[in-house]
Order: structure tokens, then C-alpha cells, then sequence
């Protein structure tokens, strides 16, 4: 297994060449303005770097952890690779579920899909965090099945508040990268 700061760097490397990291004039989900866009989708959907993102995330794995899980849809392709990069390279089976933006209208009207058990130990995943509401939200309804959110872990930082938020609810973020204002780029 390569060292973490390989990773890291093999991680990078993959953005930039996906071109994820993007600088222009964006308006964000929220409609805020933004002189930088991180395309997610790009290295979560993307098999060499959503497995690279698992190894970062697994290595940093909370050993009582039973389950992985996020916001829809975002955190989905990383919670099925996280599912079976940690059963392939790791010998850990792991539940994964992800938590819908409202409860379903028809059906069982969930609002969180897949597998999710009361007392499981949760870490939440996402592909970007910028204020953190979504997160939170998700932290929410899975505590509302009765189980405790041990982590969070983003790929994306964009250094606007929301680790801070999130902080303030409770809960620690570790991001892989963040975006440095300065510098303009990922650090």
C-alpha cells in the first residue's frame, strides 16, 4: 500500500489532469458567486481516482466504524468504492447508505436509502464541503435512526466555513485537500 503522501500526490496528479479544479466566474448550488469551481463528479466518477480517495479514507478509518454514508448524490460513488475498496484491500465489511435531500413521496417514503442499523457507528463522506449545511443535514437524520456519527471526510475544502460550521454543531471535518484563497489552488 503506498504511503498516504503518495496518495495524496497520485490524487493531485489525477485532478489535474481531469481539470476537476477550474477558475473562472461559477454560480454555486447556494447561488453564490465563486472565482473557482470544483468539479467532483469528475474524480469521484473516475475509477483510478474515486479507489485513490477510498485508500486516503480508509487508511484514516475509525476502527469502530460499521458504516459509511452521505448526502445524495455527491457522496455516492464514494461510498460504493469505500464499500468495496475497504471488503477488497482491507478484509473490513463495511454497511453503505446515503441520506436523501427530502423523504421519498412514494414507496417507504425513506429519506435515507441502504443500509443503515440503530447503534451503528457512522462516518459521513461527501465530495465537497462549502457552508457544510448538507452535511449537517445528513448527520441529522442518520441520528435520528438512533446511530452516532464518529466521522466526517471530504475530498474538498473550499475554505468557506464550513469545517467551522460543522464545528460548531459538534463534529470534526478532515478534508483531503483545501482550497488555499491566496494562492488559488488545492493545497
Amino acid at each position: 500500500m503506498s504511503d498516504l503522501k503518495d496518495l495524496k500526490e497520485d490524487l493531485l496528479e489525477r485532478i489535474n489532469y481531469l481539470q476537476v479544479f477550474k477558475t473562472g466566474e461559477f454560480t454555486l448550488a447556494s447561488g453564490a458567486k465563486s472565482n473557482f469551481y470544483i468539479d467532483g463528479r469528475l474524480i469521484t466518477l473516475d475509477p483510478v481516482g474515486v479507489e485513490i480517495i477510498s485508500k486516503i479514507i480508509l487508511n484514516n478509518l475509525d476502527k469502530s466504524i460499521t458504516a459509511i454514508g452521505g448526502p445524495a448524490t455527491a457522496a455516492i460513488p464514494i461510498v460504493s468504492s469505500l464499500l468495496l475498496v475497504s471488503n477488497i484491500l482491507f478484509k473490513r465489511k463495511l454497511k453503505g447508505f446515503y441520506v436523501r435531500p427530502s423523504a421519498k413521496e412514494h414507496g417507504l417514503s425513506n429519506s435515507i436509502e441502504g443500509l443503515l442499523s440503530q447503534k451503528d457507528k457512522v462516518i459521513i463522506v461527501d465530495d465537497t464541503i462549502t457552508s457544510g449545511s448538507s452535511l449537517i443535514n445528513a448527520i441529522k437524520e442518520v441520528e435520528k435512526q438512533g446511530c452516532k456519527v464518529v466521522q466526517t471526510f471530504v475530498v474538498f475544502d473550499r475554505g468557506e466555513g464550513g469545517p467551522e460550521n460543522l464545528d460548531n454543531a459538534g463534529y470534526k471535518i478532515n478534508s483531503i485537500f483545501k482550497y488555499d484563497h491566496k494562492e488559488n489552488k488545492l493545497i
